[in-house]
Formats: structure tokens, C-alpha cells, sequence
């Protein structure tokens, strides 16, 4: 199921863009919930998060592209597709990480080629995403966003851009969770994403703002594997 916010202050846009919702979805075996909302104010407070938000740039009161600035302090991943009859300010999309836009009146044939881009990016980010069992329930954390992975004990602590999970666990079952995103091993306590790591200095690398230490034995190994990445272009 893929979420989509449909935010559009004139009711019959609202209903067209519903409606090729619906039929892109029939067409391609794909099931959508969409909501609608008449204006950006309803659909940020309180906001629920969704997978694809089709915002309209002209509204009165807070118009689209300021809402999606506001969405943006508080979303970065949900992927923005601009509803506009003035394809100038369309451009302006890339402020706020718009994925693409469509111009009024909206053509099915024009929707459903841009649909298909929308829903691969929206597969290939839920591809990304690595559920972490936290007291109490579920947290999804986007694999790109993790910075290191420590190990205390038993506890491990997945470091990330967003602050820190603590869960119940061993090296060895974070270290094949990961396996398939090449995070490497840098010695019996961390598991780093090279992605982040900002230079390698004797027995020591940055990540973020920590120093984390190689240990001896697995250096040579971690160096190679290390190389093999940057190899791959995994970090481009």
C-alpha cells in the first residue's frame, strides 16, 4: 500500500488527480490510500507522514511551496510531485527536494509516465529501510542514514543523523542485516557505513563527529574491503 496526500484547494483538480490515482493503480497492480486535503494547513497539523504528496503551488493563505519548505523540517523522505498551471515556479522545486511536477490541466498519459517515476523512487527507499525492534514497537530507519553501528554487551546502539537506537542484540546478527549495504567491520565493537566516513588516519577514521578506532587484526582486511567499496562507486 502507498500512501498519497492529495493537497489541492480546488475540488475538481482534487477529484481528477484522484481518479488517475485509481486508474494508474488498477493498470499497474498497485493499491493506493489517498487522503485530500484543501489546504496546506490541514495536512501539516497535525502531519501524517504518507509516501507521495501531490502539492499544489497556489493556494490561498500558505501556498505550496512554503508548506513544503514546513514539511520538509520534519519529513526529508516522503517524495514531493508539484501541481502547478504556471510551470515557471515549478523550478523552484529543488529547494524543498521535489521529485517532479505536473502542469494543469493534467493529461492522464503526462501522470501516468511521471507516476512510474514516483513509485520506483518510493520502492527503492522502502528497500532502504531497516526495521529496529525499540521498546514499545517498531522504528524505521533508512540504512543510508545510519552512521555506525556499536556494540555493548548486549545492547546495540545504532548510531544515525537523527540520534541514537539502543536495542537488544549481537554484532553478529546486525553485521548480516547490513551485509547487503556493505557496512564494514572495523574491529569487534563497530560496524561503520562507509558512505559517512570522512578520512582513515593510522588506526583511527571519522564518522560524523566521532573517532573510532581500527584494531589491529582487522585492519588489512578492512583496508581492502574498504577499497573494493569506493571500487563499486557505493560511495557516489
Amino acid at each position: 500500500m502507498i500512501a498519497v496526500a492529495i493537497v489541492e484547494d480546488e475540488e475538481s483538480a482534487s477529484k481528477q488527480l484522484t481518479e488517475y490515482i485509481n486508474r494508474y493503480g488498477k493498470e499497474q497492480g498497485e493499491q493506493f490510500q489517498v487522503s485530500m486535503f484543501s489546504n496546506v494547513g490541514s495536512f501539516l497539523e497535525p502531519y501524517k507522514k504518507v509516501d507521495i504528496v501531490f502539492m499544489d503551488i497556489i493556494m490561498p493563505g500558505l501556498n505550496g511551496m512554503d508548506g513544503a519548505r514546513q514539511m520538509r523540517e520534519i519529513d526529508p523522505e516522503t517524495k514531493i510531485v508539484f501541481v502547478t498551471n504556471m510551470a515557471q515556479y515549478a523550478v523552484q522545486g529543488y529547494e524543498v527536494d521535489a521529485l517532479d511536477f505536473v502542469v494543469k490541466p493534467v493529461n492522464y498519459k503526462d501522470f501516468s509516465y511521471k507516476m512510474n517515476r514516483v513509485v520506483k523512487a518510493v520502492k527503492n527507499h522502502r528497500r532502504n529501510l531497516l526495521s529496529i525492534e525499540i521498546p514499545g514497537g517498531i522504528q524505521r530507519v533508512c540504512v543510508q542514514d545510519i552512521l555506525y553501528v556499536e556494540v555493548e554487551q548486549h545492547t546495540v546502539i545504532y548510531h544515525t543523523t537523527d540520534g541514537e537506537y539502543r536495542v537488544r542484540g549481537t554484532m553478529k546478527n546486525v553485521e548480516q542485516n547490513l551485509q547487503k549495504w556493505h557496512f564494514l567491520r572495523c574491529n569487534n565493537c563497530y560496524l561503520i557505513n562507509p558512505r559517512h566516513m570522512e578520512w582513515v588516519r593510522g588506526y583511527e577514521l571519522k564518522i560524523g563527529e566521532d573517532v573510532l578506532q581500527i584494531s589491529h587484526p582487522r585492519k588489512k582486511k578492512f583496508l581492502e574491503e574498504l577499497a573494493d567499496y569506493y571500487s563499486m562507486g557505493e560511495a557516489e
